[in-house]
């Protein structure tokens, strides 16, 4: 019964870290989904977006980063090798704001936030 409760806290624990990452990606994506809106209604070029994109939502970010790391060590990733993922995760949802702004500007559609 001890073996079984400590299974069941864990994985209630794993998921929670799971949940909370999932959560700041989910806030730094809405957040560049709100500044990309503004530069699509702004007709702002694509490089000019692609160079200020970088620059915001850094403290959303930040958090994501942080959320993932912690997700990682906890499951026996090396400093490093967390850090490494987890900016290579944020990294990759700005990539996709970046890479999908010429495609909303020619068609007019914009991005929509997650829940």
């Amino acid at each position: 019964m001890i073996a079984f409760l400590s299974i069941a806290l864990f994985t209630t624990a794993s998921t929670a870290v799971i949940a909370d990452a999932e959560s700041m990606r989910i806030e730094y994506s809405n957040c560049l989904v709100e500044f990309t809106m503004v530069q699509l209604d702004a007709k702002i070029g694509t490089s000019a977006f692609k160079d200020a994109a970088s620059a915001v939502c850094t403290a959303e970010r930040e958090a994501m980063i942080a959320a993932m790391e912690k997700d990682e060590l906890e499951f026996g990733s090396s400093e490093s090798e967390a850090t490494a993922y987890a900016t290579e995760e944020a990294d990759g949802v700005l990539f996709a704001f970046t890479d999908s702004y010429a495609g909303y500007a020619s068609s007019n559609t914009r991005p929509v936030k997650e829940e």
